[in-house]
């Protein structure tokens, strides 16, 4: 990207609350515009911190961060909220407030000396509420929906502000997960087609991995930052796990709890058939081998969308089935 796509610029950074005990060593690391980034590490590494000393919230121990050339602690309040937007991860209860007015107090940085919103300003409301799929609660009182509802209204009132860059943190906590993956392919359209810089911190380390253009990793050692796929082919999600029962496997690109081998199976099969049953025989504790002279065997049979399964022992046949979970107990019992 060029020099001049940068909207966020962190030089030689050093967070906390204390000079004689930083969160991390100092680090630095760009923002451009049309990107998404996604802000990753273990709790109370300091994401929030670095997102408060980002929007100018708070004061870094040392090192500047600049928002489009500016100190971010040197911006007015108008000069902040015309340059970005910030939405925290407590979920704002106002009582008596309609979602569709909250997200229009959105609007009041670009207003005129007369304070009113013109159509087009409601109409900018009514289009952040639909993007994000709550525009039939645009009449709720906000203290009336549920928690997953509350955080995408708190986003339609960024889009309605109409930033440059939004920062968000965990904007995903309260959504279930096909609406995770909805909210974060929301952003990602959004950085990509309107050419903002939009920066979320996250657990949800699968997701980033799918759709962030960049992962910012926060670790006690250090900070690392770089395309997912970078990051994966350098070990650095391993380096985010130490000391866990988490491992990441580079092939399949997943996160899966650590288990030791246990007791070896052959396994035969192809295609996805093969996959989930692989799956399924390490989650009960089994590693998987093709070695012929091994006592148990699993054949993976798939005919016609027709599944089904057999155990052999030694060569002889023991069981049949067309369900995994029931080749699970039955493997269990070995």
């Amino acid at each position: 990207m060029e020099h001049s796509s940068i909207s966020i610029s962190i030089k030689d950074v050093e967070l906390g609350y204390s000079p004689n005990n930083p969160l991390l060593p100092k680090f630095s690391a760009d923002a451009h515009l049309g990107e998404l980034i996604a802000l990753v590490g273990r709790n109370g590494i300091g994401k929030s911190t670095l997102l408060r000393s980002v929007v100018g919230l708070q004061t870094p121990l040392s090192g500047e961060i600049l928002v489009e050339g500016k100190r971010s602690t040197s911006l007015v309040r108008k000069q902040r909220a015309k340059a970005l937007s910030y939405v925290p991860a407590e979920p704002v209860r106002v009582a008596n407030l309609y979602i569709r007015d909250f997200v229009a107090v959105g609007r009041f940085p670009h207003l005129s000396w007369s304070r009113a919103l013109s159509p087009t300003d409601w109409e900018m409301v009514d289009y952040a509420l639909k993007l994000v799929g709550i525009e039939h609660l645009a009449h709720r009182d906000i203290t009336t929906v549920s928690d997953g509802e509350r955080q995408r209204a708190m986003i339609a009132f960024a889009l309605a502000q109409d930033t440059r860059i939004i920062i968000l943190d965990e904007p995903t906590a309260f959504l279930d997960l096909p609406n995770k993956f909805e909210m974060v392919r929301l952003l990602s359209h959004l950085a990509h087609t309107k050419g903002k810089t939009i920066i979320y911190s996250t657990h949800d380390l699968q997701g980033a991995i799918h759709e962030a253009d960049t992962i910012w990793m926060m670790l006690c050692s250090g900070f690392a930052a770089g395309a997912p796929e970078d990051l994966a082919l350098s070990n650095s999600f391993q380096h985010l796990l130490a000391d866990t029962q988490v491992v990441f496997d580079g092939e399949l690109g997943l996160f899966r709890n650590r288990r030791e081998p246990g007791k070896s199976v052959a396994l035969e099969g192809q295609g996805s058939v093969r996959l989930w049953t692989a799956r399924m025989l390490e989650r009960i504790g089994f590693s998987t081998d093709n070695s012929e002279l091994a006592r148990f065997k699993v054949t993976c049979i798939a005919e016609n969308s027709i599944h089904y399964w057999l155990l052999t022992e030694n060569q002889n046949l023991v069981f049949k089935t067309s369900s995994l979970g029931e080749l699970a107990k039955k493997m269990r019992a070995i």
